[in-house]
């Protein structure tokens, strides 16, 4: 029975051997393709970009956020990122905006709630005539601005009373974005 019991013991014993191995093998490969993981694509449709000074700043945000592969084409940008939420955040904290693919747009928590017929926003990208043009087409439906080119805050003044979301989405819409400042 000993020479049984000598054979059942090697045979557990490699068995065990050949487990631990394959498992030590899969958490390598594991550990492996998560270090070589790919930067996630993210998309960004409808940005505003007219002219260069728009084009250099979307891409030196980008940049700086940790996108790679950066293609600009008019109004849509797609990039590679790492960690793409903080790049889309750093995007519209830059004062643009898109429909965005690949992570999620801010929110408007700030604007919540916020009612009135005067808004003053900030962050907006504002570096030319423009840019300006394109705000003030943005929201002539629903009042006019005192934005200039180059501006860091500007007003926002409505035709009636309404929230500060519906202010902001109708420049995001434009492919800008902007903060209520309270």
């Amino acid at each position: 029975m000993s020479a049984v019991r000598r054979v059942l013991k090697t045979a557990f014993e490699r068995s065990t051997t050949v487990k631990i191995h394959a498992l030590l093998a899969a958490v390598v490969a594991a550990l492996v393709s998560a270090g070589a993981a790919q930067a996630a694509e993210v998309k960004v449709e409808g940005i505003h970009n007219c002219c260069p000074g728009c084009t250099k700043n979307i891409t030196a945000t980008l940049e700086a956020g940790g996108a790679k592969e950066i293609k600009l084409e008019g109004r849509n940008v797609s990039f590679q990122a790492d960690d793409p939420q903080k790049t889309v955040v750093a995007l519209f904290d830059a004062g643009y905006a898109g429909m965005v693919t690949g992570a999620r747009a801010p929110g408007l928590r700030d604007a919540r709630d916020v009612k009135g017929t005067t808004f003053k926003l900030a962050g907006a990208h504002l570096c030319c005539g423009a840019c300006v043009k394109s705000v003030n087409e943005a929201v002539k439906e629903i009042g006019t601005t005192d934005a200039k080119g180059g501006a860091k805050e500007f007003t926002v003044t409505t035709k009636s009373e309404m929230e500060a979301r519906a202010v902001i989405r109708a420049l995001r819409m434009a492919g800008f974005n902007a903060k209520l400042v309270k």
